[in-house]
């Protein structure tokens, strides 16, 4: 099963919805691809995720995880043409794979269900590039962090994911007969619970020029909430 937008119950949290811009370049119409747990539309003309979709069920994680394979593969789902591959985009080079949907996060409940929503999460439609330092840092335990402020009872939690893409964005050329791709500017992520039986959510915005120095910033997922509205603005997507 995909994104379930009633995962959390008494709620129905949908699908973003295109803007005008976004609309335009979506591969499909941007009608969803749909994978175990996780739901994302794609960016034709950047080939990469416009966003990404999914559901955690805190209560339930897996200790230990699903062993990481590192199976990085073509999405069967979308044109390999339009997909950024290992020798497009991250071979030998100081970009880091970079899930969008986070593999741990779909480790919950059954076992065999959390290892295919594992397997799937390293689709290339679901990997950007990320620099190394912003890969490395706490961005990645955002999704913890905001279980821990749910219900008790309900450690449910719907996550929106994607890459800020922009016309100022740096274009790279990993190989001499590759087509060159553009560097996301950053990366935005809002996180939606049940907490005191309401509905809560958190944005969250990183740019990766600010992980581009010798000491980056330490992340801290208090400093880099920001409105819903601002990640609207900066995709132009309803969310």
């Amino acid at each position: 099963m995909p994104y379930d937008p009633n995962f959390i119950q008494g709620f129905t949290l949908p699908l973003p919805t295109l803007g005008t811009r976004t609309s335009q370049t979506a591969f499909n119409a941007g009608t969803p691809i749909e994978h175990t747990r996780f739901s994302l539309v794609f960016d034709q003309v950047r080939n990469f995720a416009i966003y990404t979709a999914h559901n955690i069920d805190g209560a339930s994680i897996l200790h230990p995880g699903i062993r990481r394979r590192n199976n990085f593969r073509l999405d069967p789902a979308v044109p390999r043409h339009i997909q950024v591959d290992n020798d497009r985009g991250y071979h030998r080079n100081p970009w880091d794979r970079g899930h969008l949907v986070r593999r741990r996060s779909l480790h919950w409940q059954d076992r065999d269900e959390a290892a295919q929503a594992d397997s799937e999460s390293f689709y290339w439609t679901n990997i950007v590039p990320q620099h190394e330092n912003l890969h490395d840092t706490a961005w990645g335990q955002i999704e913890d962090w905001i279980l821990k402020l749910a219900d008790d009872n309900d450690k449910r939690a719907c996550i929106f994911t994607g890459p800020v893409l922009t016309l100022d964005d740096p274009e790279y050329q990993n190989k001499r007969n590759e087509l060159p791709i553009r560097i996301p500017a950053g990366f935005w992520k809002i996180t939606v619970i049940k907490c005191n039986g309401d509905c809560l959510a958190a944005a969250f915005l990183v740019w990766q020029r600010d992980y581009d120095r010798p000491e980056p910033l330490d992340f801290d997922p208090i400093l880099e909430q920001v409105r819903v509205t601002t990640i609207e603005y900066l995709t132009g997507d309803q969310i």
